[in-house]
């Protein structure tokens, strides 16, 4: 089973790195393998997940085929992984201010 990362959403083919915009609050560690899927769910390429990350992006360097911009990275699914934690909406915080209308 694989858990969807995100999608490519940079492709820089001399630094051989993509951006992915991560849809999830993964924790992914560095050196990660991401595979990359195309348009008909075939696995395109596989990336490994750098220590570089910047608000929804982090950074992967190519392993292996050609990812393009669009397609899909999925990271494989551990039975022991925890889910990720959800994102914190205003109301989670303790001093937020709730308007009902």
């Amino acid at each position: 089973m694989r858990l969807p990362v995100g999608t490519v959403e940079l492709v820089d083919e001399a630094g051989e790195f993509v951006l992915v915009r991560s849809r999830r609050g993964l924790q992914l560690e560095p050196g990660s393998h991401l595979t990359i899927h195309g348009d008909q769910g075939e696995t395109v390429a596989t990336v490994s997940v750098s220590p570089a990350r910047k608000g929804p992006f982090l950074t992967a360097d190519i392993v292996s085929g050609s990812p393009k911009k669009g397609q899909r990275a999925t990271a494989p699914y551990s039975a022991g992984a925890s889910p990720p934690p959800p994102f914190p909406g205003p109301a989670d915080t303790p001093d937020a201010i709730q308007i009902l209308e």
